[in-house]
């Protein structure tokens, strides 16, 4: 791979910046371009030029991470974002995955696993941490808060309509109604559509609502 994956770190850590880029940039695909320790710094940065990924810490001292998150993937789409935190709440995992993120890593996984988010995330794809997996998994299935989005692409699932078909349907992109797919997989613990579908409907999960 000629091409290294282009990365910025958020956080307001210095050390653990440094530490992370040195362990990252050991990687063959992937490269730390910058190290930001505010939104602000980022936001500025970004105005200029993006990177492919970005990793942000999620308590930041200058603003609202999630809302950031929002903004980049309002802004700047084709950016892929990776949260990379302490925080294994429920909740939090929740908001964050409701703002836009398409990877969630705690910061005591190795290495090479955030390594794998990164590839996995640039490729379009959605990457969750195995521990953040079991979080989810364990908070109960009727914890799980849909976005508006969310609970019309879940019913036309249900219904079992492919993904080209849900595009059409709701004026979205084939690439965003897999993200959401994936997304919804996550959020309920569930490895494929079959069993998402199977628990959504033995569990009444399903909101009301037409076409």
């Amino acid at each position: 791979m000629k091409y290294k994956i282009d990365v910025y770190i958020v956080d307001d850590h210095t050390m653990f910046n440094e530490g992370l880029t040195e362990a990252v940039n050991r990687s063959e695909t992937v490269h730390v371009s910058r190290c930001l320790t505010t939104l602000s710094d980022c936001r500025a940065l970004m105005v200029q030029r993006c990177p492919d990924v970005l990793l942000l810490d999620i308590s930041m001292p200058d603003g609202d991470a999630a809302a950031f998150c929002q903004w980049v993937a309002s802004e700047y789409p084709k950016v892929r974002m990776v949260a990379v935190t302490i925080h294994d709440e429920y909740s939090v995992i929740c908001r964050m995955l409701d703002s836009g993120v398409h990877g969630y890593v705690l910061k005591s996984a190795p290495i090479d696993e955030l390594i794998t988010a990164i590839e996995q995330v640039w490729k379009g794809l959605s990457y969750i941490s195995p521990q953040v997996e079991n979080i989810i998994r364990q908070s109960g299935c009727q914890a799980v808060r849909l976005t508006i989005p969310e609970q019309h692409i879940l019913r036309y699932v249900c219904k079992g309509c492919s993904n080209p078909e849900i595009a059409v349907r709701l004026h979205l992109s084939t690439e965003t109604v897999k993200w959401y797919r994936k997304r919804l997989l996550a959020k309920f613990g569930v490895k494929n559509t079959v069993a998402l579908v199977s628990l959504v409907l033995k569990e009444h999960i399903l909101p009301d609502g037409g076409d």
